[in-house]
């Protein structure tokens, strides 16, 4: 019974065009260079070391002013939620890094 009812809906489908064909092209593209260079200070090693493989130093350095302890909170969540291979005893070199960089920063922009 179940081959009776399987035949017809074959030959109905036999007769269906066929899907078009697909052409794959090689494509590349030219991702643009990040101009800007992480400023020269304490624990900027351990940060290029450990971050810059997934963030750019523009990046880095325009994320909003917040206190040590939630960049303690971030980096630890980039460990623990995103599995970035952050070396744990940098942690507090990178921290620091952050946190001067911001202070430097605000530094430059106050009146």
């Amino acid at each position: 019974m179940r081959a009776a009812a399987i035949i017809p809906a074959l030959l109905l489908l036999s007769g269906c065009e066929r899907a078009p064909e697909v052409t794959f092209a090689d494509a590349s593209i030219t991702l643009p260079t990040d101009p800007v260079d992480l400023p020269e200070g304490p624990g900027r090693d351990a940060v290029l070391a450990n971050c810059t493989a997934c963030h750019s130093p523009s990046t880095m350095l325009q994320q909003p002013t917040v206190p040590r302890a939630k960049w303690e909170s971030i980096v630890g969540k980039m460990i623990t939620l995103y599995k970035a291979p952050v070396d744990e005893a940098a942690i507090p070199e990178i921290v620091d890094y952050m946190v001067a960089m911001q202070a430097a920063r605000n530094e430059e922009t106050a009146p």
